[in-house]
Formats: structure tokens, C-alpha cells, sequence
């Protein structure tokens, strides 16, 4: 076993748990340590090359997205590529919900030593890039056009390390109750959804904005996406409603739909799209499922 730690160096808990882990390690390791925003992936692009087994991610979602998006562009499939390991030391960590995973030292170690290995699917995104240009992305966990992008992309200007949960939540304040819903067609093999939307979310898990259940029945390795759209919802309906969404539980209302798809297509209105957490551009955007993308060490 060859191991290559990827650290969020913004995290103070990433930082602290790889000091931890370091004395108590007994395989061959090497540590690299992110330093802008897209350092993680040209680090995971760099091990890739240089055959370490298992890629060990000390970060939140967007680190985990970046080292994803190395591991798919890489060209390899899921056997040939490092076992990626998740140590979750970011503000949400959505992604590590699905498996339980926390960021203690004993477990990690554990999973190192005895884990089991689960495949995971990923999702690829076509969407129109900052720069005005087509692009595409891979989303480990899910992606959001509407009102979750636009809250990335206000939490995005102004992020400062710890203070990250922070504006997380002041964005949330700033943009709910004046959010204007922009008119969206979701497409499958038939048309799904045509009307104002206040949010599109596409979910290979269940969790996003920090421990929101927002898709009950999605899951990481059934080789499909769960489209869920809340149409003509109100900051009144989502609050009466936010119980349901923190225990993941299917939301009873009749602007509500749930869907699942290999690959679906939004259009309609320019719109704000992120992905795993971080604002990346604007729609339409066509979605697909990526069966089997990756290996995961979990408990």
C-alpha cells in the first residue's frame, strides 16, 4: 500500500487530523498540501502518474470534487485508478454522509487496515463555463441549478477559511427571500418539467448544503441520478418542509417532483449551477450518469 494525502491546507481540522495521522501511520505515504483553488486536482493528476494505491482526500466536498474530476479526466477506469479514501474535514462534507464517514483518527486507520471497498457512480455535466465557454465537469455527489447555485456563487465571493460555514449561512439569509424563480424545461426521454423552478437538484447522494437530505432515494451505486425539482416552492414551504429535508425524507408537497435518469437535459432561462458545493457557470446544461467511476475505501 502506497499512500498519497491530499490536505486541504484553508483546514484547520484537515491539518490537525493529518498531524494525528502521521505518527500513527505504518504504510509508505506522502503528504501534499493544497494551494489554490485547483491545486488538489493537479496533485491528484500528478499521483495518478506515479502509482500510489489509494489517494487519501483531508478536505471538504470541493477538494473531493477536484480529485475526482483528476481521477475521471485521467482516462482510466475505476480497477486501474488509486483507491480514493475520504477523510471528511470540510465544512460540509456531504458526500462522506452517505457512508457514515467522520473525521476521527481510529476509524480512518481501521478503514486503512481492513475497510471495505465500495464502487461509487459520478455524474458528468455540460454547462456554460465563467468564461462564457461550453465545458464540462464531473459532480461526485450533486449538483444544483437555481437558487443552490446562486448561494455558491455569493458564498464563493467572499469564502475566507473558517468563516466558510459562516457565509455559507449569510447567503442562505441574503438570497432566500428575494430569490425570482426562472423559468426551466428538464428533459429526459420525455419532458419532465416545464414551468418557474425554484431549484433543479441532480444527486448521485442523498446530502448537500451541509447535511440537507434533499434526495431520499438516490444512491451512489445503482447507476442512475435522482432528479428532484422544487418547482412553485416559497421560503415558507421550505420551512415548513425543513424537517423532512434534515431526517431525508421525501417532501410531501405537489411542487415537489422526484425523478430518476441516466441523463437528463436543463433548459429555459440562464441559470446558476454548482457542483458539489463550488459555483461553476450558468445553464443549459446536460447531465449524465458515469456507472462504476470510482473506488471508495468506507468501513
Amino acid at each position: 500500500m502506497r499512500i498519497a494525502f491530499i490536505i486541504n491546507s484553508n483546514s484547520s481540522k484537515a491539518r490537525i487530523a493529518f498531524d494525528a495521522l502521521k505518527i500513527r501511520l505504518t504504510h509508505t505515504f506522502d503528504a501534499f498540501f493544497t494551494t489554490a483553488i485547483g491545486s488538489a486536482k493537479e496533485i491528484a493528476s500528478n499521483c495518478i502518474k506515479h502509482d500510489y494505491t489509494h489517494l487519501a482526500v483531508l478536505g471538504g466536498d470541493g477538494t473531493l470534487n477536484e480529485v475526482f474530476n483528476a481521477l475521471m479526466n485521467s482516462g482510466k477506469s475505476a480497477d486501474e485508478l488509486p483507491i480514493l479514501c475520504i477523510h471528511p474535514c470540510g465544512t460540509g462534507n456531504d458526500f462522506a454522509r452517505n457512508f457514515a464517514l467522520k473525521c476521527n483518527v481510529e476509524p480512518f486507520l481501521r478503514r486503512l487496515e481492513g475497510g471495505s471497498i465500495q464502487y461509487s457512480d459520478g455524474g458528468l455535466v455540460s454547462y456554460t463555463n465563467l468564461n462564457g465557454e461550453t465545458e464540462q465537469r464531473f459532480f461526485i455527489n450533486v449538483m444544483d441549478v437555481g437558487l443552490g447555485g446562486l448561494i455558491a456563487q455569493r458564498v464563493n465571493q467572499y469564502r475566507r477559511g473558517k468563516f466558510a460555514f459562516l457565509a455559507y449561512q449569510l447567503s442562505i439569509l441574503r438570497t432566500l427571500p428575494f430569490y425570482v424563480k426562472r423559468s426551466a424545461t428538464v428533459k429526459s426521454t420525455t419532458t419532465l418539467y416545464s414551468g418557474p423552478a425554484m431549484s433543479i437538484v441532480v444527486a448521485n447522494g442523498k446530502w448537500f448544503g451541509n447535511g440537507l437530505g434533499i434526495a431520499p432515494k438516490a444512491h451512489v451505486l445503482d447507476e442512475q441520478l435522482e432528479c428532484v425539482i422544487l418547482a412553485r416552492v416559497n421560503l415558507w414551504d421550505y420551512l415548513l418542509n425543513l424537517r423532512s429535508i434534515v431526517r431525508c425524507e421525501p417532501i410531501n408537497h405537489p411542487e415537489v417532483h422526484y425523478y430518476k435518469t441516466q441523463r437528463l437535459t436543463i433548459e429555459g432561462e440562464k441559470n446558476a449551477i454548482e457542483l458539489d458545493g463550488e459555483y461553476v457557470g450558468t445553464s443549459p446544461a446536460h447531465i449524465e450518469v458515469i456507472p462504476r467511476a470510482v473506488r471508495l475505501l468506507i468501513g
